[in-house]
């Protein structure tokens, strides 16, 4: 009877020391992973206990991780679009792991340009930029991963012209 006491207490100790030496990622989603942190940076690059294969996420993607030490690490707060009205907050990327966690909208494209009005390049490419933005804000996305854009001078005989094209990506 001391012995099943004895090793039903050490069983506990043992799962309550594997508990308390994991850290906890709780995405933006709202999930949350049990993992052994091993490095954070632009990516948070982690592995599950008892496991030695290394996983990676974009801490874009996530919303804070508790240490097994009881340290919070927050990170951005979620971006949320409703609609056109908030094109502003739409970020604009090139890098693949901004949206790994993310899930596809829709493509997204602009075109821009002065025909004549002289408002020169940076205006004709910022308003492409407005554009694709709101794009995106339509399809309620906060990410557009772009994959695609070219930009004309301005001659004599043509104006400006500035393209974009993307992929729009959310949380959900």
């Amino acid at each position: 009877m001391k012995t099943i006491l004895l090793l039903l207490l050490f069983s506990g100790q043992l799962f309550l020391s594997q508990n308390l030496n994991t850290d906890i990622i709780i995405n933006h989603s709202g999930d949350s992973l049990k993992v052994n942190i091993m490095s954070v940076d632009d990516i948070i690059i982690y592995n599950f206990p008892n496991e030695s294969v290394s996983n990676s996420i974009s801490k874009n993607c996530i919303n804070k991780i508790i240490f097994s030490s009881g340290r919070i690490q927050k990170f951005d707060e979620k971006v949320i679009i409703n609609g056109v009205k908030d094109w502003e907050k739409v970020i604009i990327t090139t890098n693949p792991n901004d949206i790994k966690c993310l899930k596809r909208k829709g493509e997204v494209s602009s075109t821009s340009s002065n025909d004549w009005n002289f408002n020169g390049k940076v205006a004709i490419d910022k308003k492409a930029t407005m554009k694709i933005k709101k794009e995106a804000a339509k399809l309620n996305a906060h990410v557009i991963f772009l994959e695609d854009q070219y930009k004309t001078n301005m001659t004599f005989w043509s104006g400006a012209t500035s393209s974009k094209y993307g992929v729009a990506y959310s949380y959900e």
